[in-house]
């Protein structure tokens, strides 16, 4: 999916939003202010994802207050969270009957989605108690895209899969669901950013979630990039996308560009996300924020 004229206000509300989180300065947060602008002034274009400018304006944000992982405080309390509450959710699903187990399990990977800090706010201060509240009111709930079916034949069939994660927190929910890929067959192959960008997860994100444990192989999938970049992935990415016959993506920055570029991803494609606005959720027909378990290819 390719940037709309809307976008650039929320990129913008997005790195200034970080910038309160992450220093009191005025003088500092004026001057990510003026980069940022002078950045999207001379660059935002609509034939671009979403997803390249959000990385732009965070890179920004971190040469500036001179931090290569800022949020990390959000960022290890979502990990956190989501390694507890996806522990209890295994104990609950395990003695599950096949299909309603993978799509509980598939259903809890969607829900992680919202432990977004950069849209939600983790710093949100919510108790354990409260977010598990909050996600399995979301799980309850129908997919307002529902090919959940669909999803487990192909998954069942596939013999290289590729699971491509989004954030810290969901990816302790994300381990849980490569467990249960792998038990129907596939190699599953994991790639993580190679630096962090805002919410999303990195190599070392993998191993205190336990997804490293779990799949047959974990790849860096690039630098710090918003969800995987088509432009600067990794060769070990590149050629993963080019031998795997399933390409499963988590997440809104992730669907921007497996959505823009499916037609050049030889397998076939599934995208799981809770939507942020409805640019998205109109690519389905739908608005509002929703749940969506979809095949693109």
């Amino acid at each position: 999916m390719k940037a709309r004229t809307g976008c650039f206000e929320c990129v913008l509300d997005d790195v200034l939003g970080g910038a309160r989180l992450e220093t009191d300065s005025p003088e500092l947060r004026d001057r990510v202010r003026a980069a940022v602008l002078d950045y999207l002034n001379g660059r935002f274009e609509l034939d671009r994802e979403p997803s390249e400018f959000i990385t732009g304006v965070h890179r920004i944000l971190k040469q500036i207050l001179n931090r290569e992982m800022p949020f990390k405080a959000l960022r290890d309390k979502c990990n956190a969270i989501g390694v507890s509450l996806s522990k209890r959710v295994e104990a609950e699903t395990a003695g599950l009957p096949d299909a309603e187990r993978f799509r509980t399990r598939l259903r809890w990977a969607i829900a992680g989605n919202e432990l977004d800090f950069r849209t939600v706010g983790a710093g949100y201060d919510m108790t354990e108690a409260d977010i598990h509240a909050r996600l399995s009111d979301s799980v309850a709930k129908p997919l307002a895209v529902d090919r959940v079916d669909e999803i487990r034949a192909l998954c069942g069939a596939s013999k290289n899969l590729l699971y491509i994660p989004d954030n810290v927190g969901e990816l302790a929910f994300d381990r849980l669901l490569v467990k249960e890929l792998r038990s129907r067959g596939p190699r599953v192959t994991v790639p993580l950013r190679g630096g962090p960008i805002t919410s999303d997860a990195v190599v070392a994100d993998g191993d205190t979630c336990g997804i490293t444990a779990e799949s047959d192989r974990v790849i860096v999938a690039g630098p710090d990039t918003l969800g995987i970049s088509w432009r600067e992935m990794s060769r070990d990415l590149r050629e993963a996308i080019a031998a795997a016959d399933v390409v499963l993506g988590k997440g809104q920055a992730n669907y921007y560009v497996l959505s823009e570029h499916k037609d050049e991803i030889p397998g076939r494609v599934v995208s799981l996300l809770r939507t942020k606005c409805d640019y998205v959720s109109e690519e389905f027909g739908l608005k509002g924020k929703v749940s969506v378990a979809a095949v693109l290819k």
